[in-house]
């Protein structure tokens, strides 16, 4: 993968790495953030996040799922209240940072205080919505047209860590088509777990090797590919070499032999066994005196005789 990153001087939209490797974030819920996030103060408060989800692929379903996880996420608040003339009115919060119930409830009672509970819609332009059909279905807004990019900003495209061979690891990602028709991964699929691939590659493990991991011994049947490769990621991620004890090694008191040392042990497992064997097994009871034997009471008789 090439990148050709310019970052423009003006008309772009600031947002938080996290929610771009997010995989809990659909794409329709992410593409309603960066809508919400590219609107001007005065935009957002005549824009409902209804008409901003006009335009999203999959109709009324796909936007309320969008706005559920955006909702569970803190990224999305709503309220309602009761105005001056008893009519009801909502109005929603977008947020580029996670935000709890009464942080939302701070900002909207602030809001409301600031622009007047008592008028015709509280807020200016909060609280009112369009009958019908949004105007502009597709994107609905416009971007804003003012801002310019500081030089203490970052770019938007994460950088993935040093001596990380991503593109080695994307391309694994990709041909694993090829040994399962089950496993398909999109380009945006493969590119979010692209980091967590080339971190295995980075661990010592080849791409023979990591195909291997991702596509040997699949469940029937696989119901998201993506969920069971980022799984697998994640939970058989090797040890790093830099991790690994060294290994130690040390002679038996017992036999003289070489054993692997685990953690402070003078014998070897052979004869730590059966020195745990021989304490645990009875000692044989001795004979009580005056009790003897049928033999040698039929000596005693006869010699006797």
């Amino acid at each position: 993968m090439l990148r050709n990153v310019i970052a423009p001087a003006r008309g772009f939209t600031q947002i938080a790495n996290v929610h771009i490797w997010d995989d809990e974030l659909s794409d329709a819920a992410f593409r309603l953030l960066v809508r919400a996030l590219a609107l001007s103060d005065a935009a957002a408060r005549k824009t409902t996040v209804t008409e901003l989800a006009a335009g999203l692929t999959g109709g009324r379903i796909t936007a309320d799922r969008a706005r559920r996880q955006l909702g569970k996420k803190g990224l999305l608040h709503s309220t309602k209240w009761r105005n001056a003339a008893g009519q009801v009115r909502s109005e929603s919060l977008v947020s580029s940072v996670p935000l709890r119930a009464e942080e939302a409830e701070g900002i909207f009672a602030e809001r409301r205080r600031v622009g007047g509970v008592g008028g015709a819609g509280g807020a200016p332009g909060a609280g009112t919505r369009k009958v019908g059909r949004a105007d502009v279905p597709s994107p609905g807004t416009a971007l804003p047209t003012e801002g310019r990019l500081g030089e203490q900003t970052s770019s938007p495209h994460p950088v993935p860590g040093a001596g990380l061979d991503v593109q080695a690891a994307e391309r694994v990602l990709l041909s694993l088509r090829q040994v399962d028709e089950r496993l398909v991964l999109g380009s945006a699929e493969a590119a979010r777990l692209a980091p967590l691939a080339a971190e295995w590659l980075a661990r010592g493990v080849s791409e023979a090797g990591l195909k291997h991991a991702l596509s040997s011994g699949l469940p029937v049947p696989v119901k998201s590919a993506v969920a069971l490769v980022r799984h697998r990621l994640r939970e058989k991620m090797p040890e790093d070499e830099a991790d690994r004890k060294p290994l130690k090694l040390a002679m038996c008191t017992g036999c003289d032999r070489g054993f692997r040392v685990v953690a402070d042990e003078e014998r070897c497992p052979g004869c730590r066994c059966a020195a745990a064997a021989a304490a645990a097994a009875p000692s044989p009871e001795p004979a009580a005196p005056g009790r003897l034997g049928w033999r040698e009471r039929v000596r005693l008789a006869g010699a006797g005789g």
